[in-house]
């Protein structure tokens, strides 16, 4: 898929991303920690969709510069006097070598055309020592109990060509960078503020909500024809009680396994 396509994707996306898609305060303190920076260093956001996590960074003392190919996401925006909005994509980031401290990138890699090429540019414009911190997802990895796969599946499974093997990632950005990486798993808290994919594993009612799924690629992007059958499905179990019977029991889980990990790399 061609970068002008995957921009006019993520334009109608966009339209409502901000009214489900909100940082959290869990995954912003996993970014400054990975980031391991002093104030006011200046980050990168690489695919900063509406700059949830970019603005949260500048309210904390840091320079941010959002980089975003969609004009729709750029137009709402977070501002903030420490916050500077950049068009731009992965690929070719518009910034100068060894120019930023630090670079973030929180579940868009999926969104990159070319992964390898990416992770290039970042350990171009980061300096000597900069770290890149990743929150990347790999649906794979998902237990095969989990209620999501068996209602999700067939969508799950489309989007395995975007959602690369947690590996193959790890191994692209090691053989980038030539430095290992570090992998942490991200349980996801069942009070999570950031409407990703799986973050309402424990509220499945959200998925019927057509708001919740506008801010979800693989659901916004899923077919009527796919999708449709199982949200009536889901919609039946709900209420006849077939869901709870079945998967009632996570409700008292605080965590939950959905396949999400961060990833540090330090430029050296």
């Amino acid at each position: 898929m061609s970068q002008l396509e995957m921009s006019k994707i993520y334009d109608e996306i966009g339209k409502t991303y901000s009214q489900t898609r909100t940082a959290d305060a869990r995954i912003t303190n996993a970014i400054i920690q990975g980031l391991n920076l002093v104030k006011p260093s200046t980050i990168v956001d690489v695919g900063a969709g509406t700059g949830n996590y970019s603005v949260e960074l500048a309210k904390l003392g840091y320079h941010v510069l959002a980089v975003e190919p969609s004009e729709v996401m750029r137009e709402q925006g977070k501002q903030h006097e420490n916050l500077c909005w950049i068009a731009g994509v992965a690929e070719s980031l518009p910034l100068e070598e060894s120019s930023v401290e630090g670079i973030i990138s929180t579940l868009a890699i999926h969104h990159f055309t070319d992964l390898e090429q990416s992770f290039s540019e970042m350990l171009r414009v980061v300096k000597e020592n900069g770290r890149i911190v990743l929150l990347i997802a790999d649906p794979r990895l998902c237990k095969d109990d989990c209620w999501l796969v068996d209602y999700f599946g067939a969508i799950i499974r489309q989007s395995y060509p975007f959602y690369k093997p947690i590996d193959e990632v790890v191994n692209q950005l090691r053989s980038v960078s030539g430095q290992n990486v570090e992998m942490m798993p991200f349980l996801i808290p069942h009070d999570i503020t950031d409407g990703f994919f799986a973050s309402a594993w424990r509220k499945p009612q959200l998925y019927l909500n057509p708001s919740f799924r506008a801010g979800i690629s693989p659901l916004a992007k899923a077919s009527d024809d796919v999708l449709q059958p199982i949200l009536q499905r889901l919609e039946n179990d709900l209420k006849n009680g077939v869901w709870e019977q079945k998967y009632g029991h996570i409700l008292d889980n605080d965590d939950y396994e959905g396949g999400y990990r961060i990833l540090i790399v330090q430029k050296g």
